[in-house]
This record gives structure tokens, sequence and C-alpha cells, in this order.
């Protein structure tokens, strides 16, 4: 499927890691005449879809990317499953891994890892039901409600989680279950794409996306890169993977579909 449907593939808590110290980062700040060369960094991206060993990569990669680019340090992207990536950054095995959402009310007390101080983007999720049908939003306990996979516990009532965005959007044209969410990035143009005129979307909630570190690392060294590189940087590369843009409220047939959700067709 496309590129952009798997990016957000998150929260899923793995067991509880030993937290290791994060790769020494840091120049010397007792010299201000000190050149030694900042260490690179490890960073740990996991597969979002994409097929890196056959070119084909996520644009999300690029942010990483983009930010050595920009601040002049050396970075080693490195591609593991979802799992084993957060693992290593919770580890201090690398420096951090990106992305991961995280709810904006919610903290890294008791869990293995650190979110970083700073959030660098936002993601759209949108609610997706029939059309003509209404959810009672304050009570969506009382429905059935899927979302992709590795995601569910972002909710706070039961979700089921599905393989693929388009079997969910199936199920909820063919009334199987009564609604879907997940990131407009993802599920947008998988729905364009089937051309399911049944289906309307609304806006459930925005997202912070951050990167993952390890405890020991926080507001240290690498967290502060993470905080300046996001400051710094052409935030116009995060609207070619179509995240920390604002929600457009169009529905299937009225004509108003943003280009870039066409263009992923």
């Amino acid at each position: 499927m496309k590129l952009l449907l798997t990016f957000l593939v998150s929260f899923v808590f793995c067991t509880a890691f030993a937290d290791a110290p994060a790769a020494d980062e840091s120049a010397s700040n007792n010299d201000s005449a000190d050149t030694t060369p900042l260490s690179p960094l490890h960073v740990s991206i996991p597969f979002m879809g994409d097929m890196p060993g056959n070119d084909i990569e996520h644009p999300l990669v690029n942010v990483i990317r983009q930010w050595g680019h920009e601040t002049g340090r050396e970075i080693t992207i490195e591609r593991f499953p979802f799992k084993r990536s957060l693992m290593m950054a919770a580890t201090g095995e690398v420096d951090f891994h990106f992305p991961m959402i995280k709810d904006h009310d919610a903290t890294d007390a008791g869990l293995p890892f650190g979110y970083s101080e700073t959030t660098i983007f936002t993601v759209n999720f949108v609610l997706y039901t029939r059309r003509g049908e209404t959810l009672d939003l304050d009570n969506l306990h009382n429905y059935r409600m899927a979302t992709f996979g590795g995601h569910g516990k972002l909710f706070p009532f039961p979700t089921s989680e599905d393989n693929t965005i388009e079997s969910s959007l199936r199920k909820l044209d063919s009334g199987r279950i009564d609604g879907f969410i997940f990131a407009d990035s993802g599920a947008d143009p998988v729905l364009f794409e089937l051309g399911l005129m049944g289906i309307q979307r609304q806006l459930y909630k925005v997202y912070d996306v951050h990167a993952v570190i390890s405890h020991r690392a926080k507001k240290g060294p690498i967290d502060q890169f993470i905080t300046e590189a996001t400051k710094n940087m052409d935030r116009n590369i995060l609207g070619l993977a179509q995240v920390d843009q604002p929600y457009h409220d169009w529905q299937m047939g009225d004509g108003s579909v943003p280009a870039l959700v066409q263009s992923e067709k």
C-alpha cells in the first residue's frame, strides 16, 4: 500500500528494558576554543510500509536526513521493525527512535523509554463513519471501533486493530464496524483510492509526534539536539509527508479533496 499508510505504527509498549547510558554526545562547554567534533548520531527509524532496500523510502526519513544537512552533524540512519527500534532507543543502543505518537497529556512515567522534550510535529487522527450516521464522541465505547495495528492503546475505549487500512474501511462501508480512527495522512489516500462514497470523515483528535530516547538522555545533549533541529528545520518537508498540516474537512464527492491526497492514488 502507500508509503504514508503505516508511518504511525506506534504506542506499542515493549516489555521493560534496562536503561543504558546514551551515546557520549557532548563537546566540551568549558573551553570555547575546543574544536573537537561532535560524535555522530545513530538514529533508528522503523519500517513504515516502505521498502528501503528497493530504494522506496518513506518521506519522513528525509526529516532526519535534513537535520544532518542543516546542522552539519553526521547522522547514521538504520531501519528496524518498530518494537526493536523502540527497544534500541530505550536502552541507549541508538541515540533516538523516530517517530512516536504521544497524547498531549501523556507522560513517560512508568514507561521503559523517554519522550523527547520537544514536539517535532503533529498529526490529525480522523474518525471515519458511514454517511448519515452520527456517533456519540463521548461514548465511543458503545460502538464497534477499529484502528490500524499498533494504535489501540491511544484510545480510552475498546478498539480492534486491523492489519490494513483498506480492510477497516471496507468493514466500515459494509456495516461490520461502526467507526474507524486513524491518521488522515494514512487513511485519506486509501479512502480516496477505494472511492467509498458511503463513508464520511471528521476530526477526532490532534496528536503530538516525538522522538524516543532513553530516560538517562532526557534533557541531555541528544534531547537538546532534537529540540534545536526541530526549531530550525525547514518544515516544508513535513507537508510532503502530509503531517503537521491543518485538518481539511472534505468529504468524498464534494470536489474539495486535497491535491496531496489525490496524488497518492
